[in-house]
């Protein structure tokens, strides 16, 4: 079936809020929340008589007592489902463990704890389900999944039963399944500017895909688990639900048989239909069509014709296989396929004697050691004559060379002696090291050591006396012979270079051959692996798959003629690759690559020249992959099978038919995919890749990089042109894909040809263009694009004001609201090197200052020599309302002041970033922060602090970037009487969600907090609005009427921001106040974006005048309530009563006496009593 598509960002961290039940609301003075007007035939707002029940026996609660409270309150509702308490009784419903009874379900509408506290019997669940005489299960599966959706993310299990539920059983899938759905958030749905800007986001659901996708992919497996519940099915599944992962990030829903196949495909529809009718499916279905489209967004006619016909044909799982591709899901699991063939690149060269190769000249030169202890070392290597013995230390002794005859004789054997020695050594290394587990043999080739005469050149001579300038010597090489090896049996008893590892059935067998004409039957049960170098071979592989690497050297690549006899490459059975080992030199070479051809098996030496002949090289046999030579300017032909190519040149690759997968890694290539569904793997040391279809099956890219690098999609032409960044800082030139023929010439218009072109990136999104059917003109054309799945996002680190230690928060990423007015970054002197990007939430045209501050010390050395010292460097970001500080990222490099100014006397360490810190803005510009330009003459002139502007320190990063904003946690569903709502400590990952239920609730919001508030039913105008009073005790700034700033969308409270409920609806408006630190209380006016002091504290002023004065300034900014009323305040007379200010006719009284006037001067502040 299908894989789901994963979320595009990282959950935010589940930290639970702190929520408990209050008899009144802190706030007796909060204005009401809007109300609707009561229906006729609503509910009574009062609770109805309860049967008490009989404590000793919870689940002998009388259902008639249930069936009260369904006829008082009607059923309880679930998201869009229904169901009354006397049926959740049927289903074994427990509340906190309790059986369900009128004690715990004496309630109109579940809150939270309800929701989370509900758990089943899973064994009246199975019963019920049985008994119940209906065609459908698909009701129960949706109230079940309506229930765990709205679940909290630590809910306890929704199916518990006295014996553990056994594995593999629908009512242990139906636990896994209400598990997952906990985990989903539908509301997390990423802000567009975390898109990049060609990304189709622009309808709802896009935005929600893989959210939707994942919901749609649960709810499938409920009905899928209830389905085989209901009909005892526990061998087979029906058309989905087999196989649910219990986390959301790889859900998977599997494994369906032969019949399960066609019962999928036939009822695709009628669950997406259903599915559309939950209060989940509701959210996405306002794209219904798009919706729909992206899950069957790779579904072809043609190929599920072909498909379902092949299906017919076959039978057991090779039917399976072709339903499944065929059917509804096919999106998610054809894309993932793209990982395993991306393995291809992997190719890479089994570490070879490189390091043996470079120490093979070991030869000590000229100088002879002067003592008799040379001689014995010569002796350890060759055997003197008595008179050799004598004569060689007597030269010694004088230091005099010795006999050019003793010396070469010397250094051909001890050449002989270290070199073997090395590769005994080197071959233990690789089989008890990095290859334990690959190799079992290595096997070293044959080889010998000659002498080559060379020049060592003087620095100085004398030509007069007839001095040469340079003398001859002799260098001992080494020189690959010949070998002849016939181990298809295993490897020889007591063959020569031969080392044995640790056995293993899957090991390999390792050939370093080096030069020579070899003749190599490699083990036949065995994995081979040959790497050779010059010379004729005729090697053979066995029946696994077998590597054949040839190290490519200049000479070869030099070579004038043809050899006399060409290398014959036989793979065998298996798959079997060739690889190119080394790369292009940089100097001019007669030949500048490989003409490889899998249908003839020719491999030739390109020349130079076009117009002269190739040089065939090689010979091969059963030899399906292919990996060219670096930088080479290679041409590979495919055969009709499915190929594997690793294109590492300026290469020219035409794969031919079959379903091939090419891996591009050399900086401009042309690829031909041919007929078949081809994978192409562009590595990103590519800079131009041209990649030709026919479009008659799909065909899959994968970019090895990020989403966030691509920066356009165009059709050019007939070509869709994708365009993405290079280097760290996008500073290279672009990356260029271009796909040719994507559309056809017809009629005077440009019509598509192939629409069946689908993306990956390394962070696994799944890009899929969207591509008009034709275009009428010849312009550029800009092309959007579905992105699904993603690698999640982590969830920034909300930082709103105050100070963040960099290097102490678990993430790197970090987000800056527009909310507070500064905040400090710092890193100690201590901090290790890291990096860290900021989302800052505002647009590149904001920044409208950059300054940087340091200090800078003086002094003059012993030598005369100025030395300067920095230290405190700040960078400061200035925006609206807002100063961000990054102190500790520049720093003086910690090394002594040799360092020379050009002025000459100054000395200097100079300054560099301790710390990498990338600065991405709302709108996607991106800087990276660097050290200031500083002028040490000015500096040593007059030491001391420093300021000044330095818009040097951002340096710009080219392209279009990645925006992270939080994103919202799952909504807590608060209760229909007054609770109090408490936060965790910072820090924060995500926007807290609280949904009320028409009553009063104190919030205590902590720094750094972002968080929504609404009322749900007040939207649906199926209940009245809810009463908030914000209080900012808990926050550890202090909040003044300063802090507090209102947007259309926004309540701004110090660091804590409030998402404010939306107006777009006819429904009651919500009641919201906001306490400051000293105890005033302000509702906030949403109709009309004003904020009105109506409750003040006395005690928070100096004195009553200080108090006067701020009413007139609350007058002058018409942010005074007619009525405020004032705390902690008192008069002279001695009645009793609240005391108020009337705003509108500017007088003083109290609540109790509507005629009792106050003077001013006889308000008295009562005293804060001392604890």
């Amino acid at each position: 079936m299908a894989q789901l598509i994963e979320p595009a960002m990282e959950s935010a961290t589940h930290r639970p809020l702190q929520v408990t039940a209050i008899g009144a609301s802190a706030n007796s003075h909060a204005p009401a929340a809007g109300k609707i007007d009561t229906l006729p035939s609503a509910p009574p707002l009062t609770p109805a008589p309860t049967e008490a029940p009989d404590t000793t026996h919870p689940s002998q609660v009388s259902p008639r007592s249930l069936k009260i409270l369904d006829k008082q309150f009607g059923p309880l509702r679930f998201g869009n489902s229904n169901i009354t308490r006397v049926e959740l009784k049927a289903l074994g419903a427990m509340v906190h463990g309790r059986a369900i009874s009128t004690a715990n379900a004496n309630m109109q509408t579940p809150d939270q704890f309800f929701v989370d506290g509900l758990s089943f019997d899973s064994t009246k669940v199975e019963v019920r389900v049985k008994s119940v005489k209906t065609s459908d299960s698909g009701t129960v599966a949706t109230l079940f999944y309506e229930i765990a959706m709205s679940r909290s993310v630590d809910a306890p299990p929704l199916f518990v039963g006295s014996d553990p539920l056994i594995p593999g059983s629908s009512l242990d899938r139906l636990d896994k399944l209400s598990k997952a759905a906990q985990k989903l958030d539908i509301h997390s749905v990423e802000s567009v500017n975390q898109y990049p800007r060609w990304a189709k986001t622009k309808n709802y659901v896009l935005g929600g895909t893989g959210v939707g996708m994942q919901a749609f992919g649960i709810y499938s497996g409920f009905r899928g688990a209830m389905e085989a519940l209901k009909v005892g099915d526990t061998g087979e599944a029906v058309f989905n639900g087999a196989s649910i992962a219990s986390e959301v990030g790889s859900l998977i829903v599997e494994r369906g048989l032969t019949k399960g196949g066609v019962a999928m495909i036939e009822s695709g529809a009628v669950v997406l239909k259903r599915f559309s009718a939950t209060s989940v499916g509701s959210v996405f279905s306002r794209g219904a069509g798009l919706f729909a489209s992206v899950i069957t967004l790779p579904f072809d006619v043609i190929s599920a014709v072909n498909a379902f016909n092949a299906a017919a044909a076959s039978q057991g799982k090779v039917a399976q296989d072709h339903y499944v591709s065929g059917g509804v899901s096919v999106a998610s699991a054809s894309l993932s396929l793209v990982l395993g063939a991306a393995a291809l690149a992997g190719y890479g060269s089994v570490a070879g004697p490189v390091g043996i190769a470079a120490a093979a000249i070991l030869i000590v030169g000229a100088e002879i050691y002067r003592a008799a202890r040379i001689v014995d070392d010569i002796d350890d290597y060759i055997e003197l004559s008595a008179h050799e013995r004598l004569r060689a230390g007597w030269f010694a002794f004088w230091g005099v060379k010795l006999d050019q005859h003793v010396m070469d004789r010397h250094k051909i054997a001890k050449t002989l002696s270290d070199y073997s020695l090395q590769l005994e050594l080197s071959t233990k290394d690789l089989l008890e090291g990095a290859y334990k587990d690959q190799l079992e043999y290595i096997v070293n080739g044959s080889f010998d050591v000659t002498l080559r005469t060379i020049k060592i050149w003087h620095y100085q001579w004398d030509e007069n006396a007839g001095e040469q300038p340079y003398e001859l010597d002799n260098e001992p090489v080494i020189v690959g012979t010949d070998d002849v090896i016939d181990a298809r049996d295993g490897i020889p008893p007591n063959l020569n270079g031969s080392v044995k590892g640790s056995p293993g059935e899957n090991k390999g067998v390792f050939w370093r051959l080096g030069d020579g004409n070899d003749k190599v039957f490699g083990v036949k049960d065995k994995p081979n692996a040959f790497r050779y170098r010059e010379g004729a071979k005729a090697l053979t592989g066995g029946d696994k798959d077998d590597g054949f690497y040839f190290e490519t050297t200049e000479a070869e690549l030099n070579r004038p003629l043809r050899p006399a006899r060409t290398s014959i490459l036989d793979g065998g059975e298996g798959s079997d690759t060739l690889t190119f080992e080394g790369s292009l030199p940089a100097t001019d070479t007669r030949h500048v690559g490989y003409d490889i051809n899998l249908q003839t098996g020719k491999v030739a030496l390109r020349h130079q020249d076009p117009a002269k002949d190739d040089i065939p090289v090689a010979q091969l046999k059963s030899i399906e992959n292919i990996s060219t030579l670096r930088s080479g300017l290679n041409r590979v032909t495919g055969s009709d099978m499915a190929d594997q190519i690793s294109a590492n040149g300026n290469d020219q690759i035409n794969a031919g038919p079959g379903g091939d997968t090419i891996a591009i890694r050399g900086p401009d290539c042309r690829v031909d995919g041919g007929p078949g569904t081809d994978r192409y793997f562009i590595a990103d040391t590519t800079a131009r890749v041209t990649i030709v279809e026919d479009g008659e099956q799909s065909s899959l890219v994968v970019f090895d990089w990020p989403m966030e690098r691509i920066q356009h999609w165009q059709i050019i032409d007939t070509s869709l042109v994708i365009r993405s960044l290079r280097g760290k800082e996008g500073e290279l030139p672009e990356h260029v894909l271009t796909i040719e023929n994507v559309y056809e010439h017809v009629d005077g218009q440009r019509q598509v040809k192939n629409n069946r072109l689908l993306f990956k990136t390394r962070d696994s999104y799944q890009l899929t263009p969207l591509l008009p059917s034709h275009l009428t003109d010849s312009a550029a054309y800009d092309v959007e694009c579905i992105v699904t799945g993603g690698q999640p996002a982590p969830a920034p680190h909300i930082a709103n004001s105050g100070t963040v230690v960099i290097g102490e928060l678990e993430s790197t990423h970090n987000f800056v609201s527009r909310a507070g007015r500064r905040v400090d970054f710092i890193a100690y002197a201590n901090t290790p090197e890291t990096s860290a990007v900021f989302y800052l939430d505002y647009t590149n045209e904001e920044i409208f200052e950059i300054r940087v501050s340091y200090d800078m010390e003086a002094n003059i050395g012993t030598s005369d020599y100025t030395y300067l010292t920095y230290s405190n460097f700040n960078i400061w970001v200035w925006l609206p309302s807002k100063i961000i500080n990054f102190t500790g990222i520049i720093r003086e490099i910690p090394q002594p002041k040799t360092a020379a100014h050009t002025s000459g006397s100054i000395r200097i360490a100079g300054v560099h970033s301790a710390h990498d810190i990338v600065l991405v803005m709302q709108d996607g510009k991106s800087y990276r922060l660097t050290p200031p330009h500083i002028s040490y003459i000015e500096d040593a002139a007059t030491p001391g602090h420093k300021s000044r502007m330095a818009w040097e320190c951002l340096k710009p990063r080219h392209g279009h970037y990645r925006f992270i904003s939080p994103i919202r946690i799952k909504p807590f569903l608060l209760a229909t009487t007054p609770q109090q709502v408490k936060f965790p400590a910072p820090p924060h990952t995500g926007i807290y969600v609280l949904h009320g239920q028409a009553s009063n609730y104190d919030v205590y919001p902590v720094s750094d907090t972002l968080l929504s508030l609404s009322t749900p039913g007040a939207i649906a105008q199926t209940s009245d609005a809810s009463t908030w009073t914000l209080f900012s005790t808990e926050m550890k700034e202090t909040v003044t009427r300063n802090e507090i700033r209102l947007t259309s969308e926004n309540l701004q409270v110090g660091s804590a921001v409030v998402q404010l409920p939306s107006l777009d609806h006819p429904g009651p408006v919500e009641s919201i106040s906001v306490a400051t630190s000293s105890g005033n209380i302000y509702t906030v006016e949403l109709l009309f974006e004003v904020l009105q002091l109506y409750v003040m504290n006395a005690q928070g002023y100096a004195s009553i005048d200080a108090l006067l004065a701020d009413i007139r300034a609350h007058q002058e900014r018409n942010e005074l309530a007619v009525t405020v009323v004032v705390k902690n305040i008192d008069f002279s007379s001695r009645t009793h009563g609240t005391v108020h200010y009337n705003s509108t006719n500017d007088y003083w009284g109290i609540d109790t006496d509507p005629e009792y006037r106050i003077q001013p001067e006889d308000l008295l502040i009562v005293p804060i009593e001392k604890a």
